[in-house]
Order: structure tokens, then C-alpha cells, then sequence
């Protein structure tokens, strides 16, 4: 994909809350890993990252780390099989591909992709989404939301959860078949990162463009 899914899977996420009654399991699961990440200051880990076309099947897998620090930065540094950055300081959004000599330049606005949102525990999922249990993978609890308002772009999304309430995957379906997948490693949390990494300053002679 030419830009971050993280990016591009942005919307309609806001709608009507969830109905008054006893808590499920899964809207406690909901809660417990919503509380966990926006109680971390910060957090870093290498990740995985699979885009799967539901038309012609077509895969592409990246690899990289991400960082994230409240409120509202991250980091996306993709190492594999090309090397791009993806920085948001709370305010603005760059996209750089080296090789492309190009920087996209976008007001944040209050946008946030489905897997920066979970990660940083921002936002209010049972809010947001309808939410319940799928089967999930030995070891981890999988949690399922569907936007409560329609969403183009998001169908369906899981989320993998360990037993510290940290996201181990997330797995973003959407309504043409696509999947887009997050698999997690190594997360540290509260590790202290600096304010200067979450900094994009634009290369020399690369072209800015408006996203």
C-alpha cells in the first residue's frame, strides 16, 4: 500500500454509545485493554505487517518498529523490504518513502488509524464499536468490534490480547475482502522515549506534498 494502513483506515469512528446493563466478557476485555494502554506513557515494538488483497490475493508483508507516546505521537519506521517513516507529532502527519524523494504532509486533526487508536487506549471503544469474542490463538483472548456507525473502510477489526491486557495483533477487515494485519513483538512500555524521536524535520530537495 502506498501509505500506512495506520493512516489509511481513518473515519467514521464515532456513534452512538452502548446500551445501560450487566458488563460481557467482552466489553470487560474492551475496557481492561483500553485502560492498559492509556495507562503507559509510552511504548515501542517491532512489528509485522501483512496486507492481504481480497480481489486478486495479492500479499505484501513490511517489517518494522513502531513507537508511541501519549499524547497522540508515534512512529512508524518500516525497515522491510523498503525503508519508509511515518511520524505524527499530535498535530501533523509525514509519510516519507526515501526512495520516492517524497514527504505527505497532513493535518492530524483528531484522525487517528485503527491501530494507533488501540494502542495508545484513546478514544472510547464500547463507544465506538460493537464488540465481542472470537476463538482465539493458544495463550491470547480475541476481542471483535464492528463500527457501530458504517464505515467504508473498516468491516470488521480483532484484536489479540494477552493475559496483561497488551495487544498482541490487530487484524483490520474491511468491506472489499482486504485485511490488513498488525503482529506485534518485543513490547517494552514506559520505557522513557524522547520528545526529539516523535520530531519529523523534511529532508532537503524531497517534494512536499499536501495529503
Amino acid at each position: 500500500m502506498e501509505l500506512l494502513t495506520a493512516l489509511a483506515l481513518t473515519g467514521a469512528l464515532t456513534g452512538l454509545g452502548p446500551s445501560a446493563g450487566p458488563s460481557t466478557p467482552a466489553e470487560e476485555l474492551a475496557r481492561r485493554l483500553e485502560q492498559h494502554h492509556r495507562a503507559a506513557s509510552d511504548l515501542t515494538a517491532r512489528f509485522v505487517q501483512t496486507y492481504r488483497s481480497g480481489l486478486i490475493g495479492r500479499e505484501v508483508v513490511e517489517r518494522g518498529v513502531v513507537s508511541i507516546k501519549q499524547p497522540g505521537r508515534m512512529r512508524w519506521e518500516y525497515r522491510e523490504p523498503e525503508k519508509k517513516t511515518f511520524v505524527s507529532d499530535g498535530k501533523t502527519f509525514y509519510f516519507y518513502v526515501p526512495a520516492d524523494r517524497q514527504v505527505i504532509v497532513r493535518d492530524q486533526a483528531g484522525d487517528r488509524g485503527v491501530p494507533a487508536l488501540l494502542l495508545s487506549g484513546q478514544g472510547n471503544l464500547l463507544e465506538q464499536f460493537e464488540v465481542g469474542l472470537e476463538t482465539p490463538p493458544p495463550g491470547l483472548a480475541r476481542l471483535r468490534l464492528v463500527p457501530r456507525k458504517p464505515d467504508p473502510e473498516i468491516q470488521k477489526v480483532f484484536v489479540d490480547v494477552d493475559d496483561a491486557a497488551r495487544i498482541r495483533a490487530i487484524h483490520v477487515f474491511d468491506a472489499q475482502g482486504n485485511l490488513s494485519r498488525f503482529d506485534f513483538a518485543d513490547i517494552r512500555e514506559n520505557v522513557g522515549l524522547k520528545d526529539r524521536l516523535f520530531r519529523f524535520e523534511i529532508p532537503r530537495g524531497v517534494e512536499v506534498v499536501s495529503g
